[in-house]
């Protein structure tokens, strides 16, 4: 076994030395602060049997700067003379990294732990993701041929698929959902893109959500601040005349009431909505959140209608959302957009796979790095 000391200014200068120096299969066997920085001694060719405690490797190490241990001068003289490390100077190294590790899990959650994981047979990392069973087998076997991330934007674009150029040149666009799931910011951030590309004259929007208190009064503030007409519907009759009255408009939005799926209203609103026909684009809009034994439940009524396209919003609050991604594809509805926050217009996208399967934790190595960075700054 071949040891060293490695001297640097911080814990990461340290850690680059010693994988020049020794390669990746370099193990910690210990580290203390100077006054000038930090030393660690680190060993090549380790004799496991030689050391009672799991040593550490350095890429486990370079997760977290570690915290500072005093050591005494007696121990750092039998490292020299005999060139082994005692025992008890291994064992609060690997304690306080384990520590360190849970702290991240604990803090980033669930889905960054998912990310930061190999695929593994049992496919827990999948169910982690929110799938079930109707999904497992395609994407185990594609993740397991392609990696994670390839394979899994493989099954989902195939059983899924996308909406090109979901707006068009313009039409009339109802964006129905359960309560909460965003629509009436949805129904903005998509008018205030057409407002910002083509003018306020492009654009009018109609509401029938007068149950929701100040639903009406929202929607005529995001109006006001584009410069666009806002009118309500309380039934078909009111849907015609508005029509009428902006015909010259390319694109209106229609904000509908979130009403629970056992609320007749719900069923009278969607049936003027189908009314319509093939002159109306219908957009469902879903929460990433939806849990597996709800989706049916709640999005029951919806599936009556001749829906478009759907839209995949709160992304930012719930990467764990194959629960929605298998309900999309039991049904084939492809994606339009996905939503990931509150800001209007910037926090709605056309559909980007690479943008779904970052949200969902498979991301790259340079986020991997972003959140060691956020620990440090911590």
């Amino acid at each position: 076994m071949k040891i060293r000391r490695f001297q640097g200014s911080n814990t990461r200068e340290v850690l680059g030395q010693i994988r020049q120096s020794l390669g990746a299969d370099a193990v910690i066997l210990s580290n203390r602060n100077l006054a000038e920085g930090v030393e660690i001694v680190a060993a090549i060719d380790f004799d496991e049997e030689a050391v009672a405690a799991p040593a550490v490797t350095w890429p486990q190490a370079l997760r977290q700067e570690e915290k500072p241990r005093a050591e005494s001068p007696r121990l750092e003289d039998e490292r020299e003379s005999t060139g082994v490390q005692p025992t008890r100077a291994v064992e609060p190294v690997r304690q306080e990294l384990q520590a360190l590790q849970a702290l991240v899990e604990k803090r980033w959650g669930r889905a960054q732990a998912v990310a930061n994981s190999a695929p593994s047979r049992d496919s827990q990392w999948l169910k982690n993701l929110g799938f079930s069973s109707q999904l497992l087998p395609q994407l185990e076997s594609a993740t397991a041929e392609l990696g994670a991330r390839a394979g899994m934007r493989q099954v989902l674009e195939g059983q899924i698929g996308s909406l090109a150029n979901p707006l068009g040149d313009g039409g009339i666009f109802a964006i129905l959902g359960p309560t909460g799931a965003g629509k009436t910011t949805s129904v903005a951030k998509l008018a205030a893109q057409q407002v910002l590309q083509h003018g306020p004259e492009s654009v009018a929007l109609f509401t029938s959500d007068t149950y929701r208190i100040a639903g009406v009064e929202q929607l005529n503030i995001y109006a006001k601040i584009l410069g666009v007409p806002v009118e309500v519907l309380r039934g078909p009759e009111d849907l015609l005349t508005a029509l009428q009255k902006h015909h010259q408009r390319r694109w209106i939005f229609i904000d509908t009431m979130g009403l629970s799926p056992r609320d007749g209203r719900l069923d009278e609103q969607l049936q003027w909505l189908d009314a319509l026909g093939n002159g109306l684009q219908r957009f469902l809009l879903l929460p990433a959140s939806l849990a597996q034994y709800s989706l049916d439940q709640v999005l029951q009524p919806y599936t009556k209608l001749s829906l478009g396209a759907a839209i995949l919003s709160k992304l930012d609050e719930a990467p764990a959302c194959g629960a929605v991604l298998e309900w999309l594809a039991a049904r084939k509805l492809p994606l339009a957009y996905l939503s990931d926050g509150q800001k209007v217009p910037e926090d709605i996208h056309a559909l980007d796979w690479e943008r779904l399967l970052d949200s969902m934790g498979l991301q790259s190595s340079t986020l991997a790095a972003a959140t060691d960075s956020r620990y440090h700054e911590a």
